[in-house]
């Protein structure tokens, strides 16, 4: 069985981060309007830094930063924003990579982390900002416009078998528009909440609770606390590990099962859904990602940077 707790993850003191984080050949990401990713951007040592600019943050030409390198793929599909991304950086087999996932859109990350794995990248590392506070507490809100369709990220489809019983396995994060239309979707799955505890902050476990519980139906039924489980909100790892034990537990019961997973709490808990299916959940089969498709995002929710954390990611 792989062990999770072997992968290494470190935090990193804001004020020391060009000395305490390694030089790196390349460093990506996603250009917001938060202070924490440009000071990370900046203070991050690395021959080059390339600034990957999502169409669903919507900016024009004059607000992106001027002298730096961008790329800026032609939609919003994450096969294309990886590819635009991957064609710009150009041979990176042999080199240190670094991406700051803290602004990278969650499907986009999803499907970077096995687009990696097929062009023979074994380790990477990646970058997290964890905020001080949400502006708006409980009321904050990432995704502002969704399409309403609900799908598998793109080669994360799985192979469902129709005669199985359905079984959705959902981060828990702010969104509860988004959690409300991923239930929606898999109508009468049985769903596992798999909420971020320990979280940033003392408040911010609460705060996601509320803005879980109007999430509609789906958090209604009993099932929604009998099967809560938690995984810590800045920890990939433990995340992989925690939706493995899920899904050991399902398979438990003997029954056959199509597993979706639907990460939908912080970019770190994003990761380590990629994390499993890309290490575990491929292999198992009948295991999907899914998420809602958003076509616009909010350019920046939080307030200030209180620590960065360091993740190694090997294949």
């Amino acid at each position: 069985m792989l062990d999770y707790s072997i992968y290494y993850r470190r935090p990193i003191r804001v004020d020391k981060i060009s000395v305490e984080l390694e030089k790196f050949d390349v460093l990506v990401s996603a250009f917001n309007s938060s202070d924490r990713i440009r000071r990370v951007f900046t203070d991050v040592r690395a021959d080059r830094k390339v600034w990957l600019i999502h169409p669903e943050y919507q900016y024009t030409p004059i607000d992106l930063p001027a002298g730096q390198e961008t790329v800026t793929p032609l939609g919003v599909d994450e096969v294309v924003q990886v590819n635009a991304l991957l064609d710009c950086l150009g041979e990176i087999k042999g080199k240190s990579l670094c991406i700051d996932a803290t602004g990278v859109m969650r499907h986009v990350l999803t499907f970077l982390v096995p687009k990696l794995a097929s062009i023979g990248l074994t380790e990477f590392t990646v970058l997290y900002s964890e905020p001080q506070a949400y502006k708006k507490h409980e009321n904050t809100a990432f995704s502002t416009t969704t399409s309403g369709v609900v799908r598998p990220v793109r080669g994360t489809g799985g192979s469902p078998d129709p005669g199985a019983r359905n079984v959705l396995v959902i981060g828990v994060g702010y969104d509860s528009k988004l959690i409300s239309e991923v239930a929606a979707h898999k109508d009468g799955a049985e769903v596992f909440p798999l909420f971020a505890f320990p979280s940033l902050s003392p408040d911010m476990y609460q705060q996601s609770a509320i803005r879980a519980a109007s999430s509609g139906e789906v958090a209604v039924p009993e099932q929604w606390i009998t099967k809560r489980r938690f995984a810590p909100a800045n920890d990939p790892f433990s995340t992989a590990a925690a939706v493995r034990s899920i899904v050991d537990e399902v398979d438990r019961q003997g029954v056959p099962a199509n597993i979706y997973l639907s990460p939908l709490s912080t970019k770190v808990q994003t990761l380590g859904f990629a994390l499993y299916w890309q290490l575990e959940g491929r292999m198992r089969g009948g295991v999907s990602i899914l998420l809602p498709e958003c076509s616009t995002y909010s350019r920046e929710t939080t307030i200030g940077l209180k620590r960065l954390w360091s993740y190694t990611v090997e294949f």
